[in-house]
């Protein structure tokens, strides 16, 4: 049996007439744009809530756990971009990885939370999840901009009843950006993005790939700018910056949200990463350690290229 085995099953809960809007799900890297949104709700005659409660289980299907087995999903409502006010709907699924340490492991809430990020949304406004946050997500989720009307939606398992839930009763006296003097938080544009260039020149597309993604980083705490870039065997390219926490701890290297970009652009498919590189900025601290430890359990056999700007 295939992974795609999984979510045609799924599909087959739902109408017929709403097939091919769910379908652009893993063509879109986990996200359901504005417009099949739409269309499902009217279709269906739900709520948003409870369209994000029935593609849980969809979002369950792009997790990777071979530590735990438990599979968990995600589903974020956010602005579909900077420039539109409409909403859409970005997937996101717990990852583990073997011969690592467990705080090395993905969490659901942040896939989807850095899906919606990579993918040009803006403020987050909810979020579904087949288990309620850890303490850690909650942390993780409370340095968005806006955490503070951010609502956190869950199903009572006895009765199947919606649980809503403001994510600041679920984090009391929270320790958030406003506590270390940063004003805003994850996904707020910078005013200035940063002005990086590579130290040594390049022409390869990946480095170059790579220095962008490390323009996009949040990092207000130590200004590490970094991003990671990589490269499938099938020639794909996926990337992802450095995003800070306040905290430190829910911090997730560039490797990590280009790990979160390559899962979501591989819906039920295997992938081999054939090369990665690390861009970076370093600081008081640097992403060139974690990141190596973490490329050899992805593919053991590559060598993190390095390359530091300035």
């Amino acid at each position: 049996m295939t992974r795609k085995d999984p979510f045609i099953q799924i599909l087959e809960t739902f109408p017929k007439s709403v097939h091919r809007y769910l379908e652009t799900i893993p063509r879109n890297r986990g996200m359901l744009a504005a417009d099949p949104c739409r269309t499902i709700l009217g279709a269906l005659n739900i709520s948003m809530e409870e369209l994000m409660f029935q593609l849980l289980p969809i979002a369950r299907l792009y997790s990777r756990t071979a530590i735990s087995g438990f599979q968990v999903g995600a589903v974020v409502k956010a602005k579909a971009s900077e420039e539109s006010d409409e909403t859409a709907l970005f997937l996101g699924a717990n990852i583990e990885f073997p011969g690592q340490p467990l705080n090395q492991t993905i969490h659901a809430e942040q896939t989807a939370v850095i899906n919606a990020w990579l993918q040009g949304a803006r403020q987050i406004e909810s979020i579904a999840v087949t288990a309620a946050p850890c303490g850690c997500c909650r942390q993780f989720l409370y340095e968005l901009e806006g955490s503070q009307h951010l609502t956190v939606l869950l199903q009572n398992p006895s009765d199947e009843k919606s649980l809503i839930y403001n994510l600041p009763d679920l984090l009391p006296q929270a320790f958030g950006p406003q506590d270390l003097g940063v004003e805003g938080g994850l996904k707020t544009p910078p005013a200035r993005p940063p002005k990086l260039n590579l130290k040594s020149e390049s022409k390869d597309q990946l480095v170059l790939s790579a220095l962008t993604a490390a323009r996009s980083s949040y990092a207000p705490y130590s200004q590490n700018i970094a991003g990671c870039g990589i490269q499938t065997e099938n020639g794909r390219i996926y990337t992802g910056p450095y995003a800070e926490n306040a905290a430190f701890n829910p911090s997730l290297s560039p490797l990590h949200t280009a790990i979160i970009s390559m899962t979501m652009g591989h819906f039920g498919t295997d992938f081999r990463t054939k090369r990665a590189v690390l861009v970076e900025k370093p600081t008081s601290v640097n992403q060139r350690e974690v990141c190596e430890n973490l490329l050899q359990i992805l593919a053991p056999d590559a060598v993190l290229e390095y390359f530091e700007a300035s």
